[in-house]
């Protein structure tokens, strides 16, 4: 463990330091990583967008048929 010069008492790291660092750190390291990102252009992300809402309706609507249809069914069984 490395020894902390008692002369500059402005250089001793308490732990609220330290915690400050690591906090600056951690949004440093977030922006950098967030510039590395390739973003979608908007045309990509309309298409995109548009194609989850597509399927998300058509398997709502299986989903609604075999509801309708287990129904149906343990109504003719009841």
């Amino acid at each position: 463990m490395a020894r902390q010069s008692t002369k500059n008492p402005a250089r001793i790291l308490t732990p609220e330091k330290v915690r400050r660092a690591n906090v600056g750190q951690f949004f440093r390291d977030i922006v950098a990583e967030l510039r590395k990102v390739t973003w979608p252009t908007r045309e990509e992300t309309a298409r995109l967008t548009a194609i989850v809402l597509i399927i998300s309706g058509v398997i709502g609507a299986i989903l609604a048929l075999i509801d309708i249809l287990f129904a149906r069914v343990f109504r003719f069984i009841i």
